[in-house]
């Protein structure tokens, strides 16, 4: 049975909770070097994205394709081939990828562009078109997810299915 919204929503929200405690343990670090190192924006922006939004996108795509992130196990969720082929019904490890950079990497390094702009260099007009971005990004799946099929699972054939405890 496919999955609902307020589901693959509660699912997302366990997932985050994990990923942020992986984002808190980060801060440290950022104190650490944030003053002390004289780089550009670019640069740092670079920095964030390879130690915080790679390996987050790295882990979900890792439990992806054995079929569920563990938002989505405690939720009774799967990530499976569209057409729900057996055995090869879990997405393997390259889609899993690609719909996890499609699903996290993509809004998160646009937003997270965006706001490197507004508050490293200043430029309210880059901070603006990357977070606009991001926006129209995180709007088109939310649409998609009301509608039943996100932009993202439709890139992968892959969709999110339910299954009801016995």
């Amino acid at each position: 049975m496919k999955a609902s919204p307020l589901r693959r929503l509660a699912a997302w929200l366990v997932d985050w909770c994990i990923i942020s405690l992986y984002a808190v343990a980060l801060i440290p670090l950022g104190r650490s070097y944030g003053t002390s190192l004289d780089i550009s924006t670019a640069a740092w922006n670079a920095v964030s994205f390879v130690i915080l939004i790679v390996p987050v996108t790295l882990w979900l795509a890792f439990w992806e394709a054995r079929g569920a992130s563990p938002g989505k196990r405690v939720l009774r969720l799967r990530v499976s081939d569209a057409a729900g082929d057996v055995p090869a019904d879990v997405p393997g490890f390259g889609r899993a990828l690609a719909r996890n950079l499609l699903k996290v990497a993509l809004p998160w390094e646009l937003a997270h562009t965006g706001v490197f702009y507004f508050l490293k260099a200043g430029d309210d007009t880059l901070g603006t078109i990357f977070v606009g971005a991001a926006w129209l990004v995180i709007i088109a799946y939310a649409v998609g997810l009301l509608r039943g099929r996100t932009p993202y699972d439709a890139a992968t054939f892959l969709t999110v299915t339910h299954t009801p405890a016995v």
